[in-house]
């Protein structure tokens, strides 16, 4: 479905973005094995980017003093070198915690994650692991780093959080950017109304009703009943 920006304008239209259902996400973490560095690496990178809504780019520039587990934060630089700090839940210092235990100690400076070489994650590399996964999960989609963002993002409104406060989660700079997540519960109302029983209800009650016109429908009669 395409919604225009502005219709009265006649602006071009913008397609809105695709997620993850709750099942898939489930079944993406899952996918990773939890037995080997690389393992816990991909997984706890999963849940970091469905968890905090962060760009392949801000995950692949996250160095290892950035990661406050205790505080429950990660600072983050994004678009134009524009800092942000975003809480941590639960379950993402989790997984964190147990890649870094299994990861092993590296400077402050050195990448949070690391390549099987000892180097900081690529943007491409994230991609790249995040899309095996997908695959492995038998996730139909084309799966990305910025579609676990989107999907990040439509949960929470989903959940009722207010745009403003998921627009400084994901940094933008102009609320105006978040609201394509509003046209996202609109499209669910109208699917949510679709399947309301109403429509088989009056496909049933036209079986009763009869073929021929009734009398306020005749326009005699109905001009007759007027002068009366």
């Amino acid at each position: 479905m395409n919604l225009g920006q502005s219709g009265r304008f006649g602006t071009a239209p913008c397609k809105l973005p695709t997620w993850l259902s709750e099942d898939e996400i489930q079944a993406l973490i899952r996918e990773p094995r939890t037995d080997t560095v690389i393992g816990l690496r991909d997984r706890a990178l999963i849940i970091i980017l469905y968890g905090t809504g962060i760009r392949a780019s801000e995950c692949a520039w996250l160095c290892e003093s950035d990661v406050d587990l205790g505080n429950a934060t990660i600072k983050v630089t994004g678009k134009g070198g524009h800092q942000r700090v975003i809480p941590l839940s639960a379950d993402v210092i989790e997984a964190l915690q147990e890649y870094r235990m299994a990861r092993g100690p590296v400077s402050d400076a050195q990448g949070f994650f690391q390549s099987r070489e000892g180097r900081s994650m690529s943007r491409n590399a994230i991609y790249d692991r995040v899309r095996k996964h997908g695959r492995k999960a038998g996730i139909a989609k084309m799966l990305s780093p910025h579609r676990l963002r989107h999907t990040f993002a439509t949960h929470l409104v989903k959940e009722g959080v207010d745009l403003l406060t998921i627009s400084k989660l994901l940094g933008h700079r102009q609320l105006s950017s978040t609201q394509i997540y509003l046209h996202l519960t609109a499209e669910d109302l109208r699917i949510a109304a679709d399947k309301h029983p109403v429509s088989r209800l009056i496909e049933k009650l036209e079986d009763f009703l009869p073929s021929m016109k009734l009398p306020f429908q005749n326009p005699l009669i109905e001009r007759n009943r007027k002068e009366a």
